[in-house]
């Protein structure tokens, strides 16, 4: 009951926010969503069809220092999801008190959410 309460508290606080109607929150936000659909797909277009355990770690004073199956690998683009949805309902709440904050939520989603990119595109060359 509390989960949705506070999905539907989100939902308004986005929907009446007036940052839906910024560029730079509204640019950063579709960059976001389109890093972080990158990733999903490059993770399902490399790995899809590997019945082996990938290389998940590696450490360059070990070696590889983590094995396992790849569907564990969407464990990165579904923290970057949870991220952006926190960032950007904060940037949306923040918006009218502290506009400067608002703006650094929403560029930091999409700084976390492009270093997230690149952890993935290592792994997946990693295991070429």
């Amino acid at each position: 009951m509390f989960i949705n309460n506070l999905f539907f508290k989100i939902r308004e606080i986005i929907a009446t926010s007036p940052a839906k109607r910024d560029w730079l929150i509204y640019l950063s936000l579709i960059l976001v969503g389109l890093v972080n659909l990158a990733g999903w797909l490059i993770i399902l277009a490399y790995f899809w069809q590997v019945n082996d355990f990938i290389v998940l770690q590696y450490n360059i004073y070990f070696g590889i220092s983590s094995l396992g199956p790849w569907p564990i690998l969407f464990f990165l683009p579904a923290s970057g999801l949870i991220i952006i949805m926190i960032n950007f309902a904060l940037s949306f709440w923040l918006y009218l008190k502290e506009r400067l904050l608002s703006y650094f939520l929403a560029i930091a989603a999409l700084l976390f959410q492009l270093t997230i990119l690149v952890g993935v595109i290592l792994i997946v060359y990693m295991n070429l």
